[in-house]
C-alpha cells in the first residue's frame, strides 16, 4: 500500500468528512439553511429551531410527541449570524457573501473569508446548514 492511499484511508478512519472537501474550493460552496427558523419580533434577528431530539431513536419517537415550547432549542444569532443566515438563498456561494459581509460589516474586514468559512463548517458540523454542491 503506498503511503499517500494509507494517509487517504486513515482520514477516512478517524475523521469521515474531510474527505468530501478534499479538491473543494470553499468559496464556491453554496451553503443553505437545514433548520427550520424565525425571525425575532424584537430585534429583526434570527432564531434557529434546534430540534431537541434528533437520534434515530428519540427522534422519531419522542421529538413529534413534544409541546412546541419543548420540541426546540432556540438558538438566537447575533447581526452577523442574522445576516449570513438571510444571504443563504440557495444561489449564493460562499465567496459572495464574503464579498457581501465586508461592505455590510466593513468594521470586520480582518481575515473575512477565513472566519466566515470556519463558522459555516461549523453550522454544517452541527446540521444546522447543508451544502448545495457538496457530494455526499
Amino acid at each position: 500500500m503506498a503511503a499517500g492511499s494509507f494517509n487517504n484511508w486513515f482520514n477516512r478512519l478517524f475523521n469521515n468528512t474531510a474527505y468530501k472537501f478534499e479538491g473543494i474550493d470553499f468559496m464556491e460552496l453554496v451553503p443553505v439553511p437545514a433548520l427550520k427558523y424565525e425571525i425575532s419580533e424584537s430585534d429583526g434577528r434570527i432564531v434557529l429551531l434546534v430540534p431537541r431530539y434528533t437520534g434515530p431513536i428519540l427522534g422519531k419517537i419522542l421529538q413529534p410527541r413534544l409541546s412546541s415550547e419543548k420540541q426546540f432549542i432556540r438558538l438566537p444569532l447575533d447581526e452577523r449570524g442574522s445576516w449570513i443566515w438571510n444571504q443563504m438563498n440557495g444561489t449564493s456561494t460562499v465567496g459572495t457573501m464574503v464579498e457581501g459581509f465586508s461592505g455590510f460589516f466593513p468594521e470586520d474586514s480582518d481575515q473575512i473569508p477565513e472566519r466566515l468559512s470556519g463558522y459555516l463548517y461549523s453550522m454544517w458540523e452541527n446540521n444546522f446548514v447543508a451544502f448545495v454542491n457538496l457530494r455526499k
